[in-house]
């Protein structure tokens, strides 16, 4: 009786003033509504059945839709219904066969049948806009009403919003997190960026510096929906991919204006200048090739994939233009303010001195006495080394194991009312697998009667296919046909008997739905414009019994010679097209990897100019996107449209990490150990900042329920680790043994540029700056006398002086 409340429930549902009978998918939905003139002519309407279409076992009963019948019924009445049409011989229509509805049939003593479940279908339709409103009610009546149910009964219920709408509160809901994390990444930058005490700390700059990615964002997303891409459910992740892109060049960028000798005697235009020179190749580099990165990716077949990858490229390279500019901009103007002794208000401190605590960098003290030193000792460098190499090869393994395999249902929380209907449906009714149709156009039936039937034949040969459920239209009207000893001659007379069949006989009835009409005004002639052959595949759950499932359907098409031109044929189903994805993904991603690779190779020669380190920084880029991929095999993680995104975002990211070590090696003078210690002592603290602040936007992360979610949370940890692990570590080492040597002309690698300094009494004065002097020339450009004066000015004098730098090589020289 349970299931007849329910049923009552559902067809008492009222949203907006429309009921189930306005809502329902009815017989006749597919003829159109000028038609009903043609149907008087040829029949009484009266005798057109044009009820609701919807499956359930209470059918047996209530025969006009009323349930007094079916709550007056006894047990003895129902076993013996349920016996008499389990047990008829000559099976029924689809929606009228009880034997599609029941689970588990187990036949007891007497007349009793016991089930251990049972499902009920209501079809709407299509067109109708209070469908979707309605779903909504039926979810709340069937999931959340206050009906008692029996012991032992539980009730699971879907509908065609279900996805989507669990879908969106995912969404919402971790977004929260992302952004939880966001406020992690500003606290981390306002905290690593400044010093503690009133002059030296940057709050201010560490704002502004956050929001370069605010305007890249805007920039960028405006730009591509003027050019028409779209938005889809994965790109609420850019904003944090921005956040790691350009949080990582900011700590560059600060780093190298902290790293500079001499810093208080320069002008404020030849810092910033000497921080571009030494940092704007490093971050054009990573800039570049995470722009190449996601420009390879936007000639996939794939248009989620495409629109993902333009709204990546374009937001990296809003992002560097606004660093260059802006946060440039917001540097010098912070450099002054320190420079006069004002706080953070712009409020002169007088007689300011920084206490002892502000003046200490922690950070960069464990990496110069304790990390760099114990790195570079020739056991280290051979653990290392043997670790890369081991990572390496068993991940080449493991990424052999990784399978290609995709559910969107994967997307939704594991305790949601979808996933819960779909696993107690793979549960009880094993043999429903995915509903899909083959949808034919322009095709003469009468002419093409001899190909269609052996459509038919193959489709109930087809493995794949589920046979109980397979009704075929025209193979029913053919049994009519010889059943009454009838044989039309023409194509006119098929489909006046075809008309017959549908509107006349019972049997004929329940095919109006697969059919399609189109009737010429004031004339009883028609033409079939559409039909379908629905069918239902059996439960597949791997990648492979589905790829193959869907291909044996097309080739069974494709293998029609019908008599009209064109392909009139179609299968097609929402299940496809993650079964296509599922297909072509693999291809893609190493499509799209091979040129990522070849693609952030070319820039990183032209732009390191050294062969020998390009190609060490792009084993780096190779080794973190094995490891990661391989990774993804410990981790439960299969090959499908996400991990895809991440895996070129990662390699991406992967860039970032060595292509600064490899530039600033390439540059330094001294011995291959004496670089690789210096490269490390100035810029590993602000690559370990960089990849460090990826981490925090998605460590919150790890605590989600959601599938999406969890695995950016792996695999950016992944990339992080992977990445760290060889562009601070692998990489220094090996330069340090294979790198190339150090310049031995030191006058071609002089860089001279010129930075504005001053304007007075019509004289402009230009800085020349260059890489191995610490002097520069000032030169006269009076625009009213064509000379030049040349004024020679001395920084600083440090011939004697030991650096921390050349102290820290000396010790682990001595050590090693």
């Amino acid at each position: 009786m349970q299931i007849a409340r329910l049923e009552m429930a559902v067809r008492d549902i009222s949203v907006s003033g429309h009921s189930w009978d306005d809502v329902c998918a009815r017989y006749n939905t597919w003829f159109q509504t000028t038609a009903d003139d043609i149907f008087e002519s040829l029949v009484d309407k009266s005798s057109i059945p044009n009820d609701c279409l919807y499956q359930s076992l209470l059918k047996l009963w209530n025969k006009n839709g009323s349930f007094v019948e079916v709550f007056s019924l006894t047990n003895d009445n129902i076993f013996s219904t349920l016996r008499h049409q389990l047990n008829e011989s000559k099976p029924k229509s689809i929606l009228d066969d009880p034997r599609m509805l029941l689970s588990g049939v187990e036949w007891g003593p007497g007349e009793k049948v016991r089930a251990k479940a049972t499902i009920l279908n209501w079809m709407l339709k299509k067109s109708d806009n209070s469908s979707a409103e309605w779903e909504l009610e039926f979810i709340r009546q069937a999931l959340h009403s206050n009906r008692s149910l029996p012991q032992g009964m539980k009730v699971f219920a879907v509908s065609t919003r279900s996805y989507k709408d669990v879908l969106g509160q995912v969404l919402q809901n971790n977004i929260t997190v992302l952004f939880a994390g966001f406020s992690l990444i500003i606290l981390y930058v306002i905290i690593m960026l400044g010093r503690c005490n009133m002059v030296e700390q940057r709050i201010l700059l560490s704002l502004l510096g956050v929001s370069v990615i605010g305007q890249s964002i805007l920039a960028s997303y405006g730009l591509c929906f003027y050019m028409g891409f779209f938005w889809g459910p994965l790109h609420p992740v850019l904003p944090f991919l921005l956040l790691g892109v350009g949080v990582d060049n900011i700590y560059v960028l600060v780093q190298c204006l902290d790293n500079l000798e001499g810093r208080q005697q320069m002008t404020i235009p030849e810092r910033i200048g000497r921080t571009l020179q030494k940092a704007g190749v490093s971050i054009t580099v990573t800039s570049l090739t995470d722009i190449l990165a996601f420009a390879v990716g936007t000639s996939t077949v794939m248009p989620f994939l495409r629109s993902f990858c333009v709204f990546a490229a374009t937001g990296i390279l809003c992002l560097y233009v606004f660093e260059i500019f802006f946060f440039l901009s917001c540097l010098a103007l912070d450099e002054k303010r320190i420079m006069t002794n004002r706080d953070c208000c712009y409020r002169p401190q007088k007689n300011w001195k920084p206490n002892s605590c502000s003046q200490r960098n922690v950070q960069k003290t464990v990496f110069n006495k304790y990390i760099i030193p114990n790195v570079m000792k020739t056991p280290m460098k051979v653990f290392i080394l043997l670790t890369t190499l081991v990572l390496f090869s068993v991940n080449i393994w493991c990424v052999l194991q990784v399978e290609q395999k995709f559910d969107p249902i994967w997307y939704l929380y594991p305790d949601s009312y979808p996933i819960l209907y779909n696993d107690k449906l793979n549960e009880y009714f094993p043999k429903y697998g995915k509903r899909a149709a083959i949808y034919m156009g322009d095709v003469n039936f009468y002419e093409d009667k001899a190909e269609l039937n052996e459509l038919a034949t193959r489709l109930e040969s087809n493995p794949y296919i589920n046979k109980a459920t397979l009704d075929i239209w025209y193979k029913s009207y053919d049994a009519w046909l010889e059943k009454h000893k009838t044989e039309p001659e023409n194509e006119d007379e098929y489909k006046a008997y075809l008309l017959e069949f549908l509107l006349l006989t019972r049997e004929g009835q329940t095919y109006i739905k697969d059919i399609k009409f189109t009737f010429a005004d004031g004339d009883t002639d028609y033409n079939i414009t559409a039909a379908q052959i629905p069918i239902q595949h059996i439960v597949m759950n791997t990648t492979a019994e589905q790829v193959k499932a869907m291909a044996s359907i097309w080739d069974t098409i494709n293998s029609l010679n019908l008599t009209k031109d064109g392909k009139q044929l179609v299968a097609f189903s929402q299940e496809y097209v993650s079964w296509t994805a599922n297909k072509i993904i693999g291809e893609e991603l190493l499509r799209n990897l091979g040129l990522t690779i070849a693609a952030v190779a070319m820039v990183t020669l032209i732009l390191i100019q050294n062969l020998q380190t390009s190609f060490w920084v792009n084993c780096c880029v190779i080794f973190t996107v094995v490891d990661l991929v391989g990774s993804m095999y410990w981790l439960g993680l299969t090959i499908e449209i996400s991990t895809s995104i991440m895996v070129l975002l990662c390699a991406g990211l992967a860039v970032d990490y060595a292509a600064h070590v490899g530039h600033e090696f390439t540059r330094l003078q001294g011995t291959k150990q004496q670089r690789a210690i210096t490269t490390l002592n100035l810029i590993g603290t602000a690559i370990f900042n960089g990849g460090l602040s990826t981490f925090l936007a998605f460590a919150l992360l790890g605590t989600s329920k959601s599938y999406l979610f969890t695995t950016f949370f792996k695999l950016f940890t992944g990339v992080v680790i992977f990445g760290l692990f060889h562009g601070l570590l692998f990489l220094p080492v090996i330069l340090s043994w294979l790198g190339p040597a150090a310049p031995t002309d030191a006058a071609s690698n002089i860089n001279v540029f010129t930075v504005p300094v001053v304007s007075q009494n019509g004289i402009h004065l230009d800085h020349l700056v260059t890489t191995d002097k610490e002097e520069s020339v000032c030169i006269n450009k009076n625009a009213k006398r064509n000379e030049e004066m040349h004024t020679a000015v001395t920084l600083e004098a440090r011939e004697g002086e030991e650096s921390e730098t050349d102290a820290l090589s000396s010790q682990v020289l001595s050590n090693s």
